[in-house]
């Protein structure tokens, strides 16, 4: 009896570790890599000697790390030098694993990045934004040593408008499979039909056969909700002999919805079977909602009308550049999203995915874009942002390889992100128009003019920027039927002559709020909204005033380098968020217009340097004003120091019906904010030492406030953690900002004081800011100088469980020490 126990315990081992073994393994890849900057060729090879090379874990950017200068960098992109770098990994395989197949999947490396394994040149993919995948096995050393070299070429250092960051800057993945398996993006889910009593879902599924005869097998699919129970299931024979994709159809009964508020998510777990062994399995995660578009009433998410309160972003995170980090970018989206921001419009290359997935658990909805330039360059610049210095010899850009990649990029990023519930649109690309020099002319003319203009420069009246649109937007639906199309027009009467206008399912419209009214009468059917916009009142308010506009996206929601100049000026801050994530006045401006909570925030500036001037009861705006001043917004501050004596200019925004203004309890009036066009209360005050606050007034009585106090001299330094404990995986990070403060508590905005941090124990500095877009002080240090009386340290958790002890001193001044607990 023991004997036959034994024989039947160890054959359930070996069937069990069978079917262990054919099952699908990823395995983190990003932690063990060798880095050197410089072209180094010979690295490609095994035998190559990387002993001195520098130890690091991906994701990684070099150009982050760097000094910024101005030699042999561009405004363009930030001043920051970019480059030629290698990357080595070296790796075992177990001879037991050779039955199996295994790819390598990078989600991005920036630039023409070409790959090596055991010297074996397995490709090149020049986008930097494109995720892509390379087979390994037929090169591996099963039992021994295998060496993966990866080449990043970055050395144009102007090719790009922004910040792209430089080097294996997205996560990297080891995936093993058995010979029958399910590729890259190759499961997704639709949901064609879907209401709160029922929804329909389609899986479908890529399954590969790489036995080289035909195999019988059972494709199997199980809807689990997120608590792992099954809510729905079903299966399929198939005979696929090299490739087939097979769908199943199942029928969800009272979904849970996703939606902004409710962010719920199933999985659907598909399986590969042949006989009863389980080949391979794959999971996706998706949510069910409908999205729709109207082009008389605007947005709607599950049939509820929404008004879009959207943002542009670009990927880089201040200090840390172009890496994705989870926690990083979870702050800022925790921002915006107290800002009232349920919009996001990835500008303009395709999202990280893990961006995509906070997005997906935090409620935005998402408008995903492939390119910034299709067949023709847009100019770059060297020292300042209005491209009057470019060098020829560096206009280059996607224009370059359209030809080659347009296709394959584009159906990538489509088939990368297309199961993520909070996506609602691809966009094609972002102001095209400007590298048709016949747009502008058209733009300028009328009608008529204007068809004759398109006739001239083409000959045939056939117009290249129409046909590229209706060729990508080809693309992407033979992809994903379901999603609307959009892109990001910026002159939109050529575009109505030309047609271009017409292409996409929904129209955005870059800046040009004024043609709203005019081409929804002409062209009653086109769907609008405002793809980019000055984050202005006006800009807001001519959304609310029509129905027919779905919302805005405010350019931008988070500072980002480049597109800057001259030097040191690095990046752009018209934004919501500065560089460190600290909200801006604009960002306090716009919580009290998106923002169902009561707030009320006030700023001030001496009233010599303020751009309003008050006359009599009215406020003048005093600025000569350019194109670039409509996104600038008036560069109040967070103080109250000033000397006696001295007029003050006062900001206050509020979300209240009134608000009414006090110097030392004394009130300087109540005041209307829809009495102001900009609906921006004004004041101008004298100043005396104490305390200005404001007051957000309904019916006369208090609803919020908001108050700053003198504070002239500094006596602390203080340290504050978002959080006081962490995983110790390597990827975990702590924000840990500094203040300048008096000795009552009260921040010094305007003493600036170099910190020095220390940090101890199992954490790594990965970064220190200011938040400031003049700030040029390298990143990867110990040091900054503060701005406006804070500034920002960045720690990240190793993978040994500990603690980290995290102070700072700015010359004689020590801090209080945080420290944080990590565990495994």
């Amino acid at each position: 009896m023991k004997k036959i126990s034994l024989v039947l315990v160890c054959f359930f081992i070996i069937v069990s570790s069978l079917k262990a073994d054919n099952v699908r393994s990823v395995k983190d890849f990003n932690f063990d890599w060798k880095f050197n900057l410089g072209d180094t060729p010979k690295a490609k090879s095994t035998d190559f000697n990387d002993q001195d090379w520098r130890e690091l874990k991906l994701p990684h950017d070099w150009s982050i790390e760097q000094s910024y200068t101005t030699e042999n960098t561009a405004g363009s992109t930030g001043f920051l030098p970019t480059g030629i770098g290698w990357y080595r990994k070296t790796f075992s395989i177990d001879a037991s694993q050779q039955n199996k197949l295994f790819h390598i999947e990078f989600d991005g490396i920036f630039s023409n990045a070409e790959v090596w394994i055991n010297g074996h040149y397995l490709g090149k993919r020049p986008y930097g934004y494109s995720a892509f995948t390379y087979e390994l096995t037929k090169y591996l050393n099963f039992g021994g040593e295998n060496v993966i070299a990866v080449k990043a070429d970055n050395a144009n250092y102007a090719n790009s408008r922004w910040y792209t960051g430089s080097g294996i800057y997205r996560n990297v993945r080891l995936v093993s499979t058995s010979k029958i398996y399910v590729p890259q993006f190759g499961a997704w889910v639709e949901t064609p039909q879907v209401s709160q009593k029922q929804a329909k879902v389609k899986v479908s599924s890529i399954v590969k056969n790489t036995f080289g005869k035909a195999q019988k097998l059972k494709l199997k699919v199980a809807i689990k909700d997120k608590s792992g129970k099954l809510i729905a299931s079903g299966s399929k024979k198939l005979t696929v002999a090299a490739v087939d994709t097979s769908s199943i159809s199942l029928t969800i009964a009272n979904p849970e919805l996703w939606n902004l508020e409710q962010t719920n998510q199933y999985t659907a777990e598909v399986q590969v079977f042949a006989g009863k062994e389980l080949k391979d399995k794959y999971d996706v995660d998706f949510g069910i909602r409908s999205v729709r578009f109207d082009a008389n009433k605007g947005f709607f998410l599950n049939e509820k009308n929404i008004k879009l309160k959207g943002v542009c972003l670009h990927h880089d995170a201040g200090a840390v550049g172009g890496i994705f980090i989870r926690d990083v970018w979870k702050r800022r989206l925790e921002n915006l999203k107290d800002i009232g921001v349920n919009a996001i419009r990835m500008s303009h290359n395709p999202a990280d995915p893990g961006l995509l997935k906070l997005c997906d658990e935090m409620g935005f909805v998402v408008i995903n874009e492939a390119l910034d330039e299709w067949r023709r360059n847009k100019n770059k610049w060297i020292t300042s942002r209005f491209a009057k210095d470019m060098r020829p010899e560096l206009i280059t850009g996607y224009g370059d390889i359209y030809e080659e990649w347009a296709e394959r990029d584009v159906k990538d990023m489509v088939r990368n992100s297309r199961n993520h519930p909070s996506i609602i649109m691809w966009s094609m690309g972002n102001e095209i128009e400007w590298t048709y020099s016949y747009y502008y002319k058209m733009e300028k003319s009328n009608q008529g003019l204007g068809n004759q203009v398109l006739m001239e420069e083409t000959g045939d009246g056939k117009d290249e920027l129409k046909e590229t649109a209706e060729e990508i937007e080809k693309w992407i639906k033979e992809i994903d039927p379901n999603r609307l199309v959009t892109t990001g027009g910026v002159l939109p009467r050529a575009g109505n002559i030309t047609g271009y206008f017409d292409v996409p399912d929904v129209m955005g419209y870059n800046y040009r709020a004024d043609d709203y009214d005019t081409d929804h009468k002409n062209y009653p059917n086109r769907i609008i909204y405002g793809s980019e916009n000055w984050g202005t009142y006006q800009e807001w308010k001519d959304a609310v005033d029509r129905e027919f506009i779905s919302g805005i996206f405010i350019w931008t929601g988070i500072a980002y380098l480049g597109e800057s100049g001259p030097y040191p000026w690095k990046g752009l801050d018209i934004s919501l968020l500065d560089f460190c994530g600290y909200y801006t006045p604009r960002g306090h401006f716009f919580k009290t217009l998106w923002s169902d909570k009561p707030y009320t925030y006030l700023a001030t500036k001496h009233a010599k340097k303020a751009q309003w001037i008050q006359k009599g009861d009215k406020w003048i705006d005093n600025r000569v004003t350019g194109w670039l001043d409509k996104w600038l917004f008036e560069d109040v501050e967070q103080t109250w120091n000033y000397e006696t004596g001295d007029s003050v200019f006062v900001e206050v925004y509020s979300n209240a019906p009134q608000v009414e203004l006090f110097i030392n309890q004394k009130s300087y009036g109540v005041k209307n904010p829809d009495d102001f066009e900009d609906h921006i209360v004004k004041y101008l005050v004298p100043y005396a030492e104490g305390e200005i606050k404001a007051v957000g007034l309904n019916e006369s009585k208090k609803e919020s406030e908001y108050q700053i106090k003198t504070a002239k001299w500094v006596s602390k330094l203080v340290l504050k953690a978002d959080r006081t404990d962490m995983k110790a995986n390597g990827y975990d990070v702590v924000h840990v900002q500094a203040y300048i403060q008096t000795k009552s508590g009260e921040l010094v905005p305007d003493k600036e004081m170099q910190i020095e941090f220390d940090v101890e124990g199992e954490g790594v500095n990965i970064g220190v800011d200011n938040g400031w877009d003049r700030n040029v002080q390298k990143h990867k240090s110990n040091y900054i100088v503060t701005h406006k009386g804070r500034a920002m340290l960045l720690v990240q958790s190793t993978r040994k469980a500990g603690a980290i002890k995290i102070s700072a001193r700015a010359g004689e001044m020590k801090s209080n020490q945080i420290e944080i607990k990590t565990e495994l």
